[in-house]
């Protein structure tokens, strides 16, 4: 049995009709079956870091002199308690497989996605890798006869998991310091730290209070009636990056001598 694992259902869906199978009638619990040919999906990343909390009861507790809490590499993952029930489908489909063919998307995520699903189930059997990026039959028929080893994408799943241990780390010990620290001082609340969140929010904040600060201010178009040849045209000032905009009269100083100014 060669087994496809998607990245999502809409995916399996193509690659199923690629491979020649019929959807709507020899769709399973959780998978296509189309002769010795399986297509499963995943939606969205069915596994998830451990908790510092499962490697160490300890951290149960928030204790400012417990952090910084170490990073552990590479990371024990668990199953998503959302997605459980289509992660166990793949996870027994694994292990029935012959062959196996990675169909996540053609990104690190992607390819990281399903990589951690086979390193969880601690696939030994062989994988290609199928990269598609347009789901119309064509396309999918022509990635499907261009497979390659899903070893050569190796490095883009590490990079990936890379990013997501960072992610947490950072997290973690800065959610858990500022929080602490916070409720020294009478805050009840959790001060959640992100990497890309606290980022976004500071984005958000600066646009907010320069929104809040805002004064009315005003700007004039400048126009002039030019004699040209016995006609007059009438043509109207292009501010240009380098024009000092803020100061009195420079615009005027630019016109030409002759032009008149209608504001």
């Amino acid at each position: 049995m060669r087994l496809f694992i998607a990245e999502k259902p809409s995916l399996a869906k193509a690659i199923f009709e690629g491979l020649g199978g019929n959807p709507d009638t020899e769709k399973k619990g959780g998978y296509f079956q189309h002769g010795s040919d399986v297509v499963t999906w995943c939606v969205g990343h069915m596994l998830e870091l451990y908790d510092p909390q499962d490697y160490d009861a300890k951290y149960s507790k928030w204790h400012f002199a417990d952090l910084p809490i170490k990073t552990v590499f590479p990371p024990s993952l668990k199953i998503k308690p959302q997605t459980a029930a289509q992660t166990n489908i793949i996870l027994s489909l694994i292990n029935q497989a012959t062959s196996i063919v990675h169909a996540g998307d053609p990104d690190e995520e992607g390819c990281l996605l399903v990589d951690e699903m086979l390193d969880y189930a601690r696939n030994t059997k062989p994988v290609e890798r199928l990269l598609i990026v347009d789901l119309n039959l064509a396309p999918v028929q022509k990635s499907l006869a261009n497979m390659q080893p899903n070893s050569k994408f190796r490095g883009m799943s590490n990079s990936a998991l890379a990013r997501a241990c960072a992610d947490q780390g950072f997290g973690y010990n800065l959610t858990r310091g500022f929080t602490l620290k916070g409720r020294e001082k009478g805050y009840n609340g959790v001060l959640n730290v992100g990497r890309v969140q606290s980022a976004t929010l500071g984005l958000i904040n600066t646009r907010t209070l320069a929104n809040q600060n805002h004064t009315i201010s005003y700007y004039y178009d400048v126009y002039g009636s030019i004699a040209l040849q016995g006609h007059t045209v009438k043509a109207k000032y292009q501010v240009v990056e380098s024009d000092q905009v803020d100061e009195k009269n420079v615009l005027f100083q630019k016109l030409s001598h002759g032009i008149s100014l209608n504001g």
